[in-house]
């Protein structure tokens, strides 16, 4: 990947970025072991059992509606064999990104609970649509799911470390009704998908959720994992075409021309995703309440 142009101002920005805490060592530990294929259950278990608040998220989310699992999961060996790696991985990321940077506070122009609920809508769509089309597009529906709750967090970063200019850029994007995207390059200079990867890179995700952070508004850019990109591009657009935006009337960014043939999307199937945003945003809750703490 490119390197970001070399301002006064990313410089200052990622000197910010150095203050975040890096990964939990549990957790960059399980973000590495998902992806080997001599890892046991038994192995992320003991992983996960060093961590006891980890352990708790696990076996909350194993036995929430949010999985419809019919029956107790009392132990995380066993929860690791019914969700899955690369679900815990979500689930591990999930958690810490949202302790990390929590739900409250922030500019008038920034809501969190708002940027949550698009982020695990995103996710929710995308996930589902691996699901049901896995054959065709072979991307694992858990790693996108991750990709979706991810995307947007170098949102988080320029609310975080630069509140003032970011408050501007989401000021800019309502009053000219073009996308914060756009308006995050022309009032800061660099954009919440680059500024992302800076953090991508400091906490050495893999590369499919680095590449959808960095190019879920640019595709076509993704020399690898398009597909993934892709779907994240797609389910980011579905999720603010259901409504699911950081205030009313958010102005969404435009679809890359290809993104639904790539994908297999005529018409119909279109509609019927842009009918399921509606249960993304009712199970979207549940997700965000059992990965905070809550019943």
């Amino acid at each position: 990947m490119s390197e970001l142009p070399e301002s006064v101002r990313y410089k200052a920005m990622v000197e910010r970025i150095d203050r975040l805490p890096s990964l939990p060592e549990i957790v960059m530990r399980l973000v590495r072991v998902v992806n080997s294929p001599d890892t046991s259950a038994d192995d992320a278990a003991e992983l996960i059992e060093k961590d006891p608040g980890l352990t708790s998220t696990v076996l909350r989310l194993a036995n929430s509606a949010f999985f419809g699992i019919p029956r107790t999961i009392s132990s995380v060996t066993s929860a690791v064999v019914v969700l899955g790696f690369n679900t815990l991985r979500s689930v591990a990321l999930s958690a810490t990104v949202m302790e990390m940077f929590g739900e409250g506070g922030g500019a008038k122009t920034f809501r969190r609970d708002r940027f949550w609920r698009h982020s695990i809508v995103t996710a929710m769509i995308a996930r589902n649509f691996a699901r049901r089309n896995i054959h065709a597009l072979m991307i694992d529906p858990e790693s996108t799911f991750c990709a979706g709750i991810l995307h947007d967090i170098g949102k988080l970063i320029f609310e975080e470390f630069c509140r003032d200019e970011f408050a501007a850029a989401c000021n800019e994007s309502r009053t000219t009704k073009r996308s914060l995207f756009c308006s995050e390059g022309a009032v800061m200079g660099v954009t919440h998908a680059r500024i992302g990867r800076v953090l991508a890179d400091r906490w050495a995700l893999p590369l499919d959720l680095e590449y959808s952070i960095v190019y879920h508004h640019d595709p076509e850019a993704a020399d690898k994992a398009r597909e993934m990109v892709t779907l994240v591009h797609v389910a980011d657009l579905l999720a603010h075409a259901g409504g699911v935006d950081l205030w009313d009337g958010e102005v969404a960014p435009g679809m890359w021309p290809e993104a639904r043939s790539i994908l297999g999307i005529d018409d119909g199937k279109w509609a019927r995703l842009l009918e399921e945003v509606k249960q993304c945003v009712e199970k979207s809750s549940e997700f965000f309440s059992v990965v905070r703490g809550g019943e």
